[in-house]
């Protein structure tokens, strides 16, 4: 981590914000006035901060819900007479009703496509406001009213500045809520894969449109201190290029890092003041500044650091009975519908077509409670693909899947977890810049009962429930034998500690079933036969097993029964002892002259 995050974050900011309060007090009225533009592109980097630091979306409009937010302040004063505090409701609700109009089209979208749709919802704002006559048009509106608190109106400079001070430290305080929920912990786990947020999950949809509303909502915040500031507004002030500079706020002081927010709104809008004094090349040297500050700290001024969550100790942990492991599977499994306790899961002829490559054709199995069940197959043979259909990722183009009787066919993958099927992949999909902790807290995303406001109100229902998935997690690592990595940044982790985080996170989920893809790749012996015995150990705690793997001396080792497929489909099903004496596995799958390694593994097993 860089040396910035070894300073204790709270403590500056607080400094920070008192002397902030202070300014007016040793401070010239212009002096104020910069400093109340560097409070406003705060609170609002502070909302685009979690569009971006936290969700990892590029907005390029974020200007528009800015504008949003002082236009209704500004048509509720002049149109219908309401004061300043009455209309921030209607403003922040507006902003957040155009953050879910816009986003939940586009937030499908990635990367470079939702940057153009909104900047294109930017654009269109600000037009509409230059256009209709209700707006002033390109004149904007005049004479709103300042704020007003116990009979006083608001509008001395140092008043103004105050009114911002506490316009920020409610913002940040909400920010710094939202980041250390479980919502925050889901936008980081978005940012940092989405693909592997969804398969283990979360609602990716949903999060991403939750960090859109919360954005804008802060946006419509910011809109009516700047209406109040001014008393009057129009559209030359929610450009593109607003977008832009509140974006380069987030950047430059580091994406998803509150301590950055501050100063690089400090940097953007105050340094061009301070450099006032070389006039015409002020912009110039202050470009050329942000191009070598990016360039020697391209991660930003104040990079975000790894969160530390006060993991319970391993005493704190077994002392919730709900976090014991064995407890916590034996609960899941007593869910299960009683006609259906002898086979969770059946496949009945699924087939998945991509263009005109079948790489499943008509695959058909049962899955029975309790078991470790193998599927083994030559590369290309579409055992990823069973997977992909099994939990949500792909869908099949025929046949149907069926969980206690109920089709998981087009279901999300996340509504797949939630019904207790959990997943690993072939290549590792660890939350690289979580802590191992973090990561497994993730896997329990979808268990969460409190609501989002109670938990970030820290009532006493969310913090029982905090408690026991934290004790639940701190179980889960130990398990695996992770339990005294837990503060660790998983990305720093070993090989081989790294799949059996992956394995962890799946686990925290408490599955009944989990799906182990290609567990053992990379790993060396030693590493192998730990992971045989902690396979044996899941299946002993009551979760059932299926899994893919090519090493045949694990397979051999542990499976109950196997299923072998070629070519898209099913060659052969049976226990170990058949699969190994099947001439059309060998042929297939092992080889003869050519595969001695594998055959003779086969031997030895036997």
């Amino acid at each position: 981590m860089a040396a910035a995050a070894r300073f204790p974050v709270a403590p500056l900011v607080i400094g920070a914000l008192v002397l902030a309060a202070a300014l007016p007090l040793v401070s010239s009225n212009y002096v104020i006035d910069v400093g109340l533009t560097v409070v406003t592109y705060a609170i609002l980097a502070l909302g685009l901060n979690i569009v971006v630091g936290y969700a990892g979306l590029l907005d390029l409009g974020y200007a528009a819900f800015f504008a949003i937010g002082a236009y209704t302040t500004a048509l509720l004063e002049t149109l219908l007479h309401l004061n300043f505090w009455e209309t921030i409701p209607f403003s922040m609700l507006l902003a957040g009703v155009s953050g879910v109009i816009i986003g939940f089209p586009t937030l499908r979208l990635r990367s470079d496509y939702l940057a153009i749709v909104t900047l294109g919802f930017g654009e269109i704002v600000r037009i509409i406001a230059t256009n209709l006559d209700i707006t002033g048009g390109p004149n904007g509106l005049y004479g709103i009213n300042p704020a007003r608190l116990f009979g006083h109106d608001i509008t001395s400079p140092k008043a103004v500045y105050e009114l911002g001070i506490a316009f920020l430290v409610v913002v940040l305080v909400f920010v710094i809520r939202l980041g250390r929920s479980r919502l925050g912990r889901a936008w980081t786990s978005l940012r940092e894969d989405e693909s592997a947020a969804e398969a283990v999950g979360v609602p990716t949809l949903r999060v991403k449109m939750l960090a859109y509303v919360m954005g804008a909502v802060i946006g419509g915040l910011g809109g009516s201190l700047f209406a109040a500031r001014f008393g009057a507004i129009d559209p030359t002030s929610f450009t593109y290029a607003q977008s832009v500079t509140i974006l380069i706020i987030v950047v430059l002081g580091g994406r998803g890092s509150l301590p950055g927010v501050i100063l690089g709104a400090i940097i953007v809008a105050g340094l061009p003041e301070a450099l006032r004094f070389i006039h015409l090349w002020r912009e110039f040297a202050f470009a050329i500044a942000l191009i070598l500050l990016m360039l020697v700290r391209p991660q930003g001024l104040w990079p975000a650091r790894l969160r530390h969550i006060a993991a319970p100790s391993a005493t704190a942990a077994h002392a919730v009975p709900e976090a014991e492991p064995s407890a916590l599977v034996a609960d899941e499994a007593g869910d299960v519908p009683a006609p259906h306790r002898g086979t969770l899961l059946e496949v009945r002829g699924i087939s998945r077509i991509f263009g005109g490559l079948r790489a499943v054709s008509d695959v058909s199995f049962s899955v029975r409670q309790g078991e470790i069940l193998s599927i083994i197959g030559p590369n290309g043979a579409g055992k990823t693909t069973v997977f992909n259909c099994l939990t949500g990722v792909l869908q099949p183009n025929e046949g149907s899947i069926l969980w206690g009787g109920a089709s998981l066919v087009g279901l999300a993958p996340h509504r797949v977890v939630a019904l207790g099927l959990a997943r690993t992949f072939q290549g590792i999909r660890l939350f690289d810049d979580m802590t191992v902790f973090e990561n497994a807290l993730v896997g329990m995303d979808h268990r969460y009962r409190v609501p989002l406001v109670t938990e970030m109100l820290a009532l006493s229902g969310a913090r029982r429930e905090a408690g026991r998935h934290y004790a639940a997690c701190r179980n889960w690592l130990e398990f695996v034998g992770l339990a005294d990595q837990a503060g660790m940044r998983a990305g720093d982790l070993p090989y081989g500690d790294q799949r059996r985080l992956e394995i962890a996170r799946a686990l925290a989920g408490q599955p009944r079933l989990l799906l182990l893809d290609e567990p053992a790749a990379g790993m060396n012996p030693t590493e192998k036969q730990s992971l045989m015995g902690l396979i044996r150990r899941i299946r002993d705690l009551g979760t059932t097993v299926l899994l893919i793997e090519h090493d045949m001396l694990l397979v051999m080792g542990v499976s109950d029964r196997i299923i072998v497929m070629d070519r898209g489909g099913v060659i052969a099903e049976g226990r170990p002892a058949e699969i190994q004496a099947n001439p059309r596995v060998i042929a297939a799958y092992l080889g003869t002259e050519e595969d001695d390694e594998d055959v003779g593994a086969l031997g030895a097993v036997a």
